[in-house]
Protein backbone atom coordinates (compact mmCIF):
# COMPACT_ATOMS: atom_id res chain seq x y z
CA UNK A 1 0.00 0.00 0.00
CA UNK A 2 1.27 3.19 -1.03
CA UNK A 3 -1.46 5.78 0.40
CA UNK A 4 -0.83 6.84 3.94
CA UNK A 5 -2.94 8.69 6.44
CA UNK A 6 -3.00 12.19 7.66
CA UNK A 7 -0.82 13.17 11.09
CA UNK A 8 -4.30 14.46 12.03
CA UNK A 9 -6.51 11.84 11.69
CA UNK A 10 -4.14 8.80 12.53
CA UNK A 11 -3.84 10.96 16.01
CA UNK A 12 -7.68 10.26 16.49
CA UNK A 13 -7.51 6.47 16.45
CA UNK A 14 -6.31 4.78 19.44
CA UNK A 15 -3.92 2.33 18.34
CA UNK A 16 -5.79 -0.97 18.76
CA UNK A 17 -8.96 0.32 17.43
CA UNK A 18 -8.41 -1.24 13.97
CA UNK A 19 -8.30 -4.92 15.30
CA UNK A 20 -11.16 -3.98 17.96
CA UNK A 21 -13.90 -2.73 15.39
CA UNK A 22 -12.69 -6.29 12.51
CA UNK A 23 -13.72 -8.14 15.35
CA UNK A 24 -16.98 -6.23 16.71
CA UNK A 25 -17.84 -6.71 12.90
CA UNK A 26 -17.35 -10.15 12.78
CA UNK A 27 -20.01 -11.20 15.52
CA UNK A 28 -23.22 -9.11 13.40
CA UNK A 29 -25.79 -10.66 12.06
CA UNK A 30 -26.79 -9.48 8.92
CA UNK A 31 -29.18 -8.74 6.30
CA UNK A 32 -29.08 -7.58 3.26
CA UNK A 33 -31.77 -6.03 0.69
CA UNK A 34 -31.86 -5.08 -2.75
CA UNK A 35 -32.32 -5.99 -6.29
CA UNK A 36 -29.81 -8.77 -8.28
CA UNK A 37 -28.44 -7.34 -10.91
CA UNK A 38 -26.05 -9.32 -13.15
CA UNK A 39 -23.36 -6.90 -14.56
CA UNK A 40 -22.21 -8.31 -17.82
CA UNK A 41 -19.28 -6.53 -19.87
CA UNK A 42 -19.51 -7.44 -23.52
CA UNK A 43 -15.63 -6.83 -24.64
CA UNK A 44 -14.96 -5.52 -28.29
CA UNK A 45 -12.08 -4.85 -30.67
CA UNK A 46 -12.81 -1.89 -33.06
CA UNK A 47 -13.58 -3.11 -36.71
CA UNK A 48 -13.96 0.24 -38.71
CA UNK A 49 -16.12 2.67 -39.91
CA UNK A 50 -19.23 1.11 -41.17
CA UNK A 51 -19.05 1.74 -45.40
CA UNK A 52 -22.60 2.85 -45.57
CA UNK A 53 -23.26 4.33 -42.24
CA UNK A 54 -22.04 7.29 -40.05
CA UNK A 55 -20.86 4.44 -37.14
CA UNK A 56 -18.08 2.52 -35.70
CA UNK A 57 -18.66 -0.84 -36.54
CA UNK A 58 -16.94 -3.63 -33.17
CA UNK A 59 -16.36 -7.12 -33.22
CA UNK A 60 -17.69 -8.91 -30.22
CA UNK A 61 -15.17 -10.80 -28.32
CA UNK A 62 -16.12 -12.55 -25.30
CA UNK A 63 -18.61 -11.59 -22.33
CA UNK A 64 -18.33 -11.61 -18.89
CA UNK A 65 -20.96 -12.02 -15.99
CA UNK A 66 -20.58 -10.95 -12.99
CA UNK A 67 -23.41 -10.78 -9.67
CA UNK A 68 -23.92 -7.33 -9.01
CA UNK A 69 -26.49 -5.59 -6.95
CA UNK A 70 -27.40 -6.99 -3.88
CA UNK A 71 -25.66 -10.06 -4.48
CA UNK A 72 -22.14 -7.91 -4.73
CA UNK A 73 -22.76 -5.93 -1.12
CA UNK A 74 -24.05 -9.96 0.29
CA UNK A 75 -20.56 -10.84 -1.00
CA UNK A 76 -18.64 -8.06 0.51
CA UNK A 77 -20.62 -8.40 3.75
CA UNK A 78 -19.41 -11.93 3.71
CA UNK A 79 -16.18 -11.38 3.98
CA UNK A 80 -15.60 -9.22 7.61
CA UNK A 81 -19.36 -11.64 9.16
CA UNK A 82 -20.20 -14.69 9.36
CA UNK A 83 -23.99 -14.78 9.33
CA UNK A 84 -25.08 -13.01 6.13
CA UNK A 85 -28.46 -13.20 4.82
CA UNK A 86 -29.66 -12.03 1.79
CA UNK A 87 -33.63 -10.99 0.24
CA UNK A 88 -33.88 -10.52 -3.58
CA UNK A 89 -35.48 -11.37 -6.29
CA UNK A 90 -34.77 -12.82 -9.53
CA UNK A 91 -36.36 -13.03 -12.69
CA UNK A 92 -39.23 -16.01 -13.98
CA UNK A 93 -37.53 -15.74 -17.18
CA UNK A 94 -33.63 -16.05 -18.20
CA UNK A 95 -33.61 -16.26 -14.36
CA UNK A 96 -29.41 -17.89 -13.91
CA UNK A 97 -30.55 -19.06 -10.44
CA UNK A 98 -27.36 -21.18 -10.78
CA UNK A 99 -25.00 -18.61 -11.68
CA UNK A 100 -26.33 -17.11 -8.60
CA UNK A 101 -26.36 -19.43 -6.00
CA UNK A 102 -22.18 -20.24 -7.67
CA UNK A 103 -21.08 -16.67 -7.67
CA UNK A 104 -22.35 -16.33 -3.91
CA UNK A 105 -20.34 -16.68 -0.91
CA UNK A 106 -20.85 -19.89 1.13
CA UNK A 107 -21.61 -17.71 4.39
CA UNK A 108 -24.32 -15.97 2.26
CA UNK A 109 -27.80 -17.54 2.84
CA UNK A 110 -30.93 -16.72 0.67
CA UNK A 111 -34.02 -15.90 0.20
CA UNK A 112 -34.86 -15.00 -3.04
CA UNK A 113 -38.62 -14.19 -4.94
CA UNK A 114 -39.49 -14.28 -8.30
CA UNK A 115 -40.60 -10.84 -10.91
CA UNK A 116 -43.17 -12.40 -12.58
CA UNK A 117 -42.62 -12.40 -16.15
CA UNK A 118 -39.37 -10.58 -17.06
CA UNK A 119 -35.71 -11.77 -16.51
CA UNK A 120 -33.39 -11.47 -13.91
CA UNK A 121 -31.91 -7.98 -13.96
CA UNK A 122 -29.16 -7.53 -16.27
CA UNK A 123 -27.18 -4.06 -17.21
CA UNK A 124 -24.87 -5.31 -20.50
CA UNK A 125 -21.66 -3.13 -20.86
CA UNK A 126 -20.06 -2.65 -24.39
CA UNK A 127 -16.68 -2.07 -23.50
CA UNK A 128 -13.62 -1.59 -25.99
CA UNK A 129 -11.73 -3.93 -25.25
CA UNK A 130 -8.30 -2.60 -25.40
CA UNK A 131 -9.22 0.74 -23.06
CA UNK A 132 -11.57 -0.76 -21.18
CA UNK A 133 -13.47 2.52 -22.40
CA UNK A 134 -17.67 2.01 -22.34
CA UNK A 135 -18.88 2.74 -25.08
CA UNK A 136 -22.94 2.08 -24.68
CA UNK A 137 -24.88 0.49 -22.22
CA UNK A 138 -28.08 -1.96 -21.98
CA UNK A 139 -30.64 -2.62 -19.50
CA UNK A 140 -32.74 -5.84 -19.51
CA UNK A 141 -34.73 -5.13 -17.15
CA UNK A 142 -39.17 -3.58 -16.27
CA UNK A 143 -40.61 -0.43 -17.06
CA UNK A 144 -38.92 2.70 -14.93
CA UNK A 145 -40.77 2.80 -11.60
CA UNK A 146 -42.59 -0.13 -11.80
CA UNK A 147 -43.26 -1.76 -8.61
CA UNK A 148 -42.87 -5.47 -8.08
CA UNK A 149 -45.84 -6.12 -6.37
CA UNK A 150 -45.58 -10.44 -6.90
CA UNK A 151 -42.04 -10.01 -5.08
CA UNK A 152 -43.34 -8.00 -2.61
CA UNK A 153 -45.93 -10.27 -1.61
CA UNK A 154 -43.41 -13.23 -1.21
CA UNK A 155 -40.68 -11.55 0.62
CA UNK A 156 -43.24 -9.17 3.18
CA UNK A 157 -44.18 -12.01 5.37
CA UNK A 158 -40.50 -13.01 5.41
CA UNK A 159 -39.26 -9.56 6.33
CA UNK A 160 -41.72 -9.05 8.97
CA UNK A 161 -41.08 -12.31 10.95
CA UNK A 162 -37.03 -12.00 10.48
CA UNK A 163 -35.87 -8.67 10.38
CA UNK A 164 -35.88 -8.29 13.88
CA UNK A 165 -33.60 -10.73 14.84
CA UNK A 166 -30.58 -9.38 12.72
CA UNK A 167 -28.05 -6.40 14.15
CA UNK A 168 -27.93 -4.57 11.27
CA UNK A 169 -30.54 -4.37 8.01
CA UNK A 170 -28.25 -3.22 4.62
CA UNK A 171 -30.99 -1.51 1.96
CA UNK A 172 -29.41 -0.95 -1.57
CA UNK A 173 -32.31 0.49 -3.06
CA UNK A 174 -31.37 0.43 -6.82
CA UNK A 175 -34.99 2.19 -7.84
CA UNK A 176 -36.21 -1.52 -10.06
CA UNK A 177 -39.27 -2.19 -8.18
CA UNK A 178 -38.54 -4.05 -5.18
CA UNK A 179 -38.97 -1.95 -2.79
CA UNK A 180 -42.35 -0.73 -3.18
CA UNK A 181 -43.61 2.01 -0.66
CA UNK A 182 -45.06 -0.79 1.68
CA UNK A 183 -41.87 -2.67 1.83
CA UNK A 184 -40.01 0.40 2.18
CA UNK A 185 -42.55 0.72 5.13
CA UNK A 186 -41.76 -2.50 6.75
CA UNK A 187 -38.27 -2.13 6.33
CA UNK A 188 -38.02 0.77 8.49
CA UNK A 189 -40.40 -0.32 10.90
CA UNK A 190 -39.27 -3.85 11.56
CA UNK A 191 -35.15 -3.14 11.10
CA UNK A 192 -33.09 -2.63 14.52
CA UNK A 193 -30.23 -1.08 12.96
CA UNK A 194 -31.03 0.43 8.70
CA UNK A 195 -28.34 1.31 6.61
CA UNK A 196 -29.29 2.93 3.88
CA UNK A 197 -28.20 3.22 0.08
CA UNK A 198 -30.95 5.17 -2.71
CA UNK A 199 -28.75 4.74 -6.31
CA UNK A 200 -29.05 7.37 -8.56
CA UNK A 201 -28.36 5.79 -11.92
CA UNK A 202 -29.83 5.93 -15.38
CA UNK A 203 -33.43 4.22 -14.95
CA UNK A 204 -33.87 6.43 -12.11
CA UNK A 205 -32.22 9.63 -12.33
CA UNK A 206 -34.71 12.61 -10.57
CA UNK A 207 -37.48 10.33 -9.15
CA UNK A 208 -35.49 8.27 -6.26
CA UNK A 209 -33.71 9.90 -3.34
CA UNK A 210 -33.13 9.79 0.52
CA UNK A 211 -36.72 11.22 0.69
CA UNK A 212 -38.47 7.86 0.12
CA UNK A 213 -37.63 6.87 3.98
CA UNK A 214 -38.28 8.82 7.02
CA UNK A 215 -35.61 6.62 8.78
CA UNK A 216 -32.35 5.59 8.52
CA UNK A 217 -29.72 4.26 11.43
CA UNK A 218 -26.93 5.33 9.07
CA UNK A 219 -27.18 6.37 5.05
CA UNK A 220 -24.34 6.50 2.53
CA UNK A 221 -24.72 8.19 -0.83
CA UNK A 222 -22.37 10.25 -2.91
CA UNK A 223 -22.84 14.18 -2.92
CA UNK A 224 -24.71 14.01 -6.26
CA UNK A 225 -27.49 11.47 -4.27
CA UNK A 226 -27.71 14.37 -1.38
CA UNK A 227 -27.75 17.07 -3.58
CA UNK A 228 -30.67 15.63 -5.47
CA UNK A 229 -32.65 14.79 -2.18
CA UNK A 230 -32.30 18.18 -1.27
CA UNK A 231 -33.18 19.66 -5.04
CA UNK A 232 -30.19 21.86 -3.75
CA UNK A 233 -27.13 22.88 -5.93
CA UNK A 234 -25.51 25.43 -3.80
CA UNK A 235 -26.11 24.67 -0.46
CA UNK A 236 -22.91 24.00 1.46
CA UNK A 237 -22.78 19.85 1.43
CA UNK A 238 -22.01 20.08 5.30
CA UNK A 239 -25.39 21.72 5.83
CA UNK A 240 -27.30 19.40 3.59
CA UNK A 241 -25.50 16.62 5.71
CA UNK A 242 -26.94 17.67 8.86
CA UNK A 243 -30.57 18.15 7.58
CA UNK A 244 -30.52 14.83 6.24
CA UNK A 245 -29.04 13.05 9.02
CA UNK A 246 -31.46 15.21 11.34
CA UNK A 247 -34.51 14.19 8.89
CA UNK A 248 -33.01 10.64 9.17
CA UNK A 249 -33.09 10.01 12.51
CA UNK A 250 -29.76 8.66 11.73
CA UNK A 251 -26.86 8.15 14.22
CA UNK A 252 -24.43 9.04 11.17
CA UNK A 253 -24.14 9.87 7.49
CA UNK A 254 -21.41 9.38 4.95
CA UNK A 255 -20.79 11.04 1.45
CA UNK A 256 -18.56 9.79 -0.64
CA UNK A 257 -16.45 11.88 -2.84
CA UNK A 258 -14.93 10.03 -5.62
CA UNK A 259 -10.86 10.52 -5.98
CA UNK A 260 -11.36 13.03 -2.61
CA UNK A 261 -12.35 10.37 -0.41
CA UNK A 262 -15.06 10.54 2.32
CA UNK A 263 -16.87 12.86 4.91
CA UNK A 264 -19.01 11.65 7.51
CA UNK A 265 -21.32 13.33 9.77
CA UNK A 266 -22.06 11.40 13.17
CA UNK A 267 -25.05 12.38 15.57
CA UNK A 268 -23.19 15.49 17.56
CA UNK A 269 -23.29 17.05 13.94
CA UNK A 270 -18.72 16.95 13.81
CA UNK A 271 -17.67 16.16 10.71
CA UNK A 272 -14.81 13.13 9.75
CA UNK A 273 -13.33 13.48 6.54
CA UNK A 274 -10.97 10.74 5.14
CA UNK A 275 -8.60 10.67 1.90
CA UNK A 276 -9.13 8.61 -0.64
CA UNK A 277 -7.14 5.75 -0.30
CA UNK A 278 -7.25 3.96 -3.79
CA UNK A 279 -3.53 3.79 -5.25
CA UNK A 280 -4.84 2.62 -8.69
CA UNK A 281 -8.15 3.32 -10.41
CA UNK A 282 -9.10 0.69 -13.13
CA UNK A 283 -13.12 1.40 -12.94
CA UNK A 284 -15.62 3.08 -10.66
CA UNK A 285 -18.84 0.26 -10.98
CA UNK A 286 -19.22 -0.85 -7.43
CA UNK A 287 -16.86 1.11 -5.46
CA UNK A 288 -20.02 2.74 -3.67
CA UNK A 289 -21.76 -0.60 -2.87
CA UNK A 290 -17.97 -1.84 -1.04
CA UNK A 291 -17.96 1.50 0.64
CA UNK A 292 -21.92 0.96 1.71
CA UNK A 293 -21.47 -2.93 2.76
CA UNK A 294 -18.07 -1.97 4.94
CA UNK A 295 -19.35 1.42 6.71
CA UNK A 296 -22.52 0.42 7.40
CA UNK A 297 -21.26 -2.50 9.25
CA UNK A 298 -18.64 -0.39 10.94
CA UNK A 299 -21.35 1.89 12.51
CA UNK A 300 -23.41 -0.95 13.30
CA UNK A 301 -21.07 -2.45 15.32
CA UNK A 302 -20.03 1.39 17.15
CA UNK A 303 -17.07 2.06 15.75
CA UNK A 304 -15.01 5.33 16.26
CA UNK A 305 -16.32 7.86 13.29
CA UNK A 306 -12.93 8.27 12.14
CA UNK A 307 -12.01 4.87 11.58
CA UNK A 308 -15.68 4.32 10.15
CA UNK A 309 -14.23 6.36 7.28
CA UNK A 310 -10.75 4.60 7.22
CA UNK A 311 -12.33 1.12 6.89
CA UNK A 312 -14.83 2.53 3.89
CA UNK A 313 -12.63 4.07 1.83
CA UNK A 314 -10.22 0.69 2.32
CA UNK A 315 -12.64 -1.16 0.77
CA UNK A 316 -13.95 1.40 -1.89
CA UNK A 317 -9.99 1.31 -2.83
CA UNK A 318 -10.24 -2.63 -3.40
CA UNK A 319 -13.53 -2.27 -5.22
CA UNK A 320 -11.91 0.53 -8.20
CA UNK A 321 -8.32 -1.39 -8.61
CA UNK A 322 -10.78 -4.30 -10.38
CA UNK A 323 -13.13 -4.25 -13.47
CA UNK A 324 -17.18 -3.86 -11.49
CA UNK A 325 -17.55 -6.94 -9.30
CA UNK A 326 -15.32 -9.46 -10.53
CA UNK A 327 -14.30 -10.01 -7.56
CA UNK A 328 -15.34 -8.79 -3.65
CA UNK A 329 -13.30 -7.10 -1.15
CA UNK A 330 -10.82 -9.37 0.71
CA UNK A 331 -11.73 -9.21 4.73
CA UNK A 332 -7.89 -10.31 4.92
CA UNK A 333 -6.52 -7.80 2.86
CA UNK A 334 -8.36 -4.69 4.37
CA UNK A 335 -7.55 -6.34 7.83
CA UNK A 336 -3.61 -6.45 7.06
CA UNK A 337 -3.85 -2.98 4.86
CA UNK A 338 -5.62 -1.29 8.04
CA UNK A 339 -3.27 -2.37 10.45
CA UNK A 340 -0.11 -1.22 8.26
CA UNK A 341 -1.77 2.22 7.72
CA UNK A 342 -2.51 2.34 11.61
CA UNK A 343 0.66 1.53 12.31
CA UNK A 344 3.11 3.93 14.93
CA UNK A 345 5.23 6.39 12.43
CA UNK A 346 8.78 6.66 13.85
CA UNK A 347 9.81 10.03 14.70
CA UNK A 348 11.26 12.25 12.15
CA UNK A 349 14.61 13.65 13.79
Amino acid sequence: MTARLPTELLDQIRPAAGVDALQRIRKLRVAVVGESILDEYAYCAQVGKSGKEAMLVMRLTHVEVQAGGSLAIANHIAELCDDVTLYTTLGELDRREDFVRSALKPNVATRFATTQGLPTIVKRRYVDEYSIAKLFGVYHMSENGVDDHAAELELLPLLERELASFDVVVVADYGHGLITPTMARTLQREARFLALNTQLNAANAGYLTLSKYDRASFACVHEGELRLDARDLRTSREELMVRARKRLGSVALLVTLGRNGTVLVDSHDTFHHCPSLAANVVERVGAGDAVLSVSSLAVAAGVDPPLVGVLGNLAGAQAVQTVGNRSSISGERLRSELLELLEPRPATP
